[in-house]
């Protein structure tokens, strides 16, 4: 398996909840996996590394909109958990 490369095996209940998740996104599961990992691994440390870059500040919407697809994909995690 290249270095690039991980695969994960799900079963039970999680794997039925991913499949839903990806069918009612209109995804694949691995791509709906692979997708909301990354949104997920995002941290704050990029939105504080971006506020100290010289240049126009984000407008409030834009940076709420951000938030909001963040908070949306926290709690479909969540939601898997459980």
């Amino acid at each position: 398996m290249p270095d690039e490369c991980i695969n994960i095996e799900l079963h039970g209940a999680l794997a039925s909840k991913v499949r839903a998740a990806a069918e009612a996104s209109g995804l694949t599961p691995d791509a709906w996996a692979a997708q909301t990992m990354a949104a997920w691994l995002l941290t704050w440390d990029e939105d504080l590394r971006r506020l100290e870059e010289p240049g126009e500040n984000t407008p409030a919407e834009q940076a709420f909109a951000e938030v909001r697809a963040r908070l949306v994909t926290h709690l479909a995690l969540q939601q898997l958990d459980e």
